[in-house]
């Protein structure tokens, strides 16, 4: 079997079972999914969930808020919890040293960040109920919260861009017109965030 992608193990299996001699369509065909799930889901989780989930706090006022922030912050966690799971075996199962490129590593960077995040937040909320004021805890969630939000929708771009540059590794070459969609798409996403943010700041 030839190691383009998935099942290159000797045995030349691939992950539903079939048995393949190199690299044959099924083999881009296979990629060019795995791929597309992996963008779809670090997008939807980004460009769409976590700054939906930040704009909730900062601007709703219902009772229990917090929690409701904390539960879809949790979910946008899954959604790239599971994207970040392919891009670890896309690191690991095509034929390139994916880590010389800055997605990857920019992606490894934003997972670390993010598994702190909903400790700093739950600190945060213990020490807001306790002192009702923001603490150390509270600025770390918030700028961790950005700084990672932030550095995810630049590494949608980038990754964009990287399928681009290998599409006969990865069986997907994005068109113009979906890089400049993603750019639009997750540039008017980061504004509402940042006017959100700049309003919550307002109201305190």
């Amino acid at each position: 079997g030839g190691n383009y992608g998935p099942g290159r193990d000797n045995d030349g299996y691939g992950p539903f079972g079939g048995r393949w001699g190199g690299p044959s369509q099924s083999y881009i065909n296979s990629r060019q999914k795995i791929l597309i799930a992996h963008g779809v889901l670090a997008a939807l989780a980004f460009v769409l969930f976590f700054p939906i989930g930040a704009i909730i706090i900062r601007l709703g006022s219902f009772r229990g808020v917090w929690l409701v922030h904390g539960l879809f912050q949790f979910f946008a966690y899954l959604v790239y919890l599971a994207a970040f799971g392919i891009g670890v075996w896309m690191v690991n199962n095509l034929p390139i040293n994916l880590l010389d490129s800055y997605h990857p590593v920019i992606g490894i960077i934003v997972f670390v960040l993010l598994f702190f995040q909903p400790i700093l937040g739950f600190v945060h909320h213990l020490k807001f109920k306790k002192y009702r004021r923001r603490t150390f805890w509270s600025y770390g969630h918030i700028w961790l919260g950005r700084i990672a939000i932030t550095l995810g929708i630049i590494n949608g771009g980038l990754g964009l861009l990287l399928a681009s540059d290998a599409p006969a590794v990865t069986g997907f070459r994005p068109s113009r017109g979906q890089i400049i969609a993603y750019g639009v798409i997750a540039g008017v996403m980061w504004f509402l965030w940042v006017a959100a943010a700049v309003i919550g700041e307002r109201r305190r």
